[in-house]
Protein backbone atom coordinates (compact mmCIF):
# COMPACT_ATOMS: atom_id res chain seq x y z
CA UNK A 1 0.00 0.00 0.00
CA UNK A 2 2.65 2.53 1.01
CA UNK A 3 4.81 1.81 -2.05
CA UNK A 4 1.87 2.79 -4.29
CA UNK A 5 1.44 6.05 -2.35
CA UNK A 6 5.16 6.85 -2.54
CA UNK A 7 4.99 6.52 -6.34
CA UNK A 8 1.99 8.88 -6.38
CA UNK A 9 3.84 11.32 -4.12
CA UNK A 10 3.07 11.59 -0.40
CA UNK A 11 2.61 15.27 0.48
CA UNK A 12 1.77 14.75 4.16
CA UNK A 13 1.99 11.72 6.44
CA UNK A 14 1.12 11.44 10.12
CA UNK A 15 0.67 8.74 12.75
CA UNK A 16 -2.93 9.12 13.94
CA UNK A 17 -5.65 7.54 16.03
CA UNK A 18 -8.67 6.27 14.08
CA UNK A 19 -11.93 6.40 16.05
CA UNK A 20 -13.69 3.41 14.49
CA UNK A 21 -16.42 3.74 17.14
CA UNK A 22 -16.92 5.51 20.47
CA UNK A 23 -14.91 2.83 22.25
CA UNK A 24 -12.67 1.49 19.48
CA UNK A 25 -9.51 3.51 18.82
CA UNK A 26 -7.02 2.10 16.31
CA UNK A 27 -3.52 3.29 15.55
CA UNK A 28 -2.84 4.17 11.95
CA UNK A 29 -1.21 6.46 9.42
CA UNK A 30 -2.97 9.18 7.46
CA UNK A 31 -1.53 10.00 4.02
CA UNK A 32 -2.23 12.93 1.72
CA UNK A 33 -1.23 12.56 -1.94
CA UNK A 34 -1.96 14.82 -4.94
CA UNK A 35 -5.06 12.68 -5.70
CA UNK A 36 -6.43 11.25 -2.46
CA UNK A 37 -6.59 10.92 1.29
CA UNK A 38 -5.72 7.48 2.65
CA UNK A 39 -6.01 6.08 6.17
CA UNK A 40 -4.24 2.82 6.91
CA UNK A 41 -5.27 1.64 10.39
CA UNK A 42 -4.77 -1.65 12.21
CA UNK A 43 -6.09 -3.22 15.36
CA UNK A 44 -3.29 -3.56 17.84
CA UNK A 45 -2.81 -7.21 18.57
CA UNK A 46 -2.69 -9.30 21.67
CA UNK A 47 0.75 -9.47 23.22
CA UNK A 48 2.12 -12.13 25.47
CA UNK A 49 1.19 -15.82 25.18
CA UNK A 50 4.58 -16.65 23.62
CA UNK A 51 4.55 -18.02 20.08
CA UNK A 52 0.75 -18.32 19.96
CA UNK A 53 0.45 -14.67 21.03
CA UNK A 54 2.81 -13.49 18.31
CA UNK A 55 0.92 -15.51 15.67
CA UNK A 56 -2.41 -14.09 16.86
CA UNK A 57 -0.94 -10.58 16.89
CA UNK A 58 0.20 -10.94 13.26
CA UNK A 59 -3.24 -12.21 12.20
CA UNK A 60 -5.05 -9.36 13.97
CA UNK A 61 -2.70 -6.67 12.64
CA UNK A 62 -2.80 -8.02 9.08
CA UNK A 63 -6.37 -6.81 8.56
CA UNK A 64 -6.39 -3.17 7.52
CA UNK A 65 -9.12 -0.67 8.35
CA UNK A 66 -9.57 2.87 7.20
CA UNK A 67 -10.27 4.33 3.79
CA UNK A 68 -8.83 5.31 0.45
CA UNK A 69 -10.75 8.36 -0.81
CA UNK A 70 -10.15 10.34 -3.95
CA UNK A 71 -10.87 14.03 -3.40
CA UNK A 72 -13.99 13.88 -5.61
CA UNK A 73 -15.41 11.27 -3.18
CA UNK A 74 -15.10 13.56 -0.15
CA UNK A 75 -18.28 15.45 0.65
CA UNK A 76 -17.02 17.52 3.59
CA UNK A 77 -14.29 18.03 6.16
CA UNK A 78 -15.16 19.19 9.67
CA UNK A 79 -13.70 19.41 13.16
CA UNK A 80 -14.99 16.99 15.74
CA UNK A 81 -14.33 16.31 19.38
CA UNK A 82 -13.47 13.22 21.37
CA UNK A 83 -13.55 13.85 25.11
CA UNK A 84 -11.31 16.89 25.63
CA UNK A 85 -9.48 16.35 22.32
CA UNK A 86 -10.50 18.91 19.71
CA UNK A 87 -8.03 17.80 17.01
CA UNK A 88 -10.48 15.36 15.45
CA UNK A 89 -10.61 15.44 11.66
CA UNK A 90 -14.02 14.26 10.43
CA UNK A 91 -14.10 13.24 6.78
CA UNK A 92 -17.51 12.52 5.24
CA UNK A 93 -17.68 10.72 1.91
CA UNK A 94 -20.37 10.80 -0.78
CA UNK A 95 -22.15 7.82 0.87
CA UNK A 96 -22.49 9.86 4.11
CA UNK A 97 -19.96 7.65 5.91
CA UNK A 98 -18.00 9.75 8.41
CA UNK A 99 -14.47 8.80 9.44
CA UNK A 100 -13.10 10.33 12.66
CA UNK A 101 -9.32 10.68 12.97
CA UNK A 102 -7.33 12.18 15.86
CA UNK A 103 -4.57 14.30 14.31
CA UNK A 104 -1.86 16.47 15.89
CA UNK A 105 -3.06 19.71 14.27
CA UNK A 106 -6.59 19.86 12.86
CA UNK A 107 -6.11 23.26 11.16
CA UNK A 108 -3.11 22.01 9.14
CA UNK A 109 -5.08 19.07 7.76
CA UNK A 110 -8.15 21.20 7.11
CA UNK A 111 -6.10 23.78 5.17
CA UNK A 112 -4.31 21.12 3.11
CA UNK A 113 -7.57 19.34 2.28
CA UNK A 114 -9.55 22.48 1.47
CA UNK A 115 -6.92 23.34 -1.16
CA UNK A 116 -7.64 19.99 -2.81
CA UNK A 117 -11.44 19.91 -2.59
Amino acid sequence: MKEELVKEGIQKEEKVGYLKSKVNLMQGTLYLTPNRLVLDAHKTGVSGLGLLGSLLKKQVEKKSFGFNLEFKDIQKISQGKHGVTKNVLEVTDQQNETYRIIVKNYEEWENELNQKL
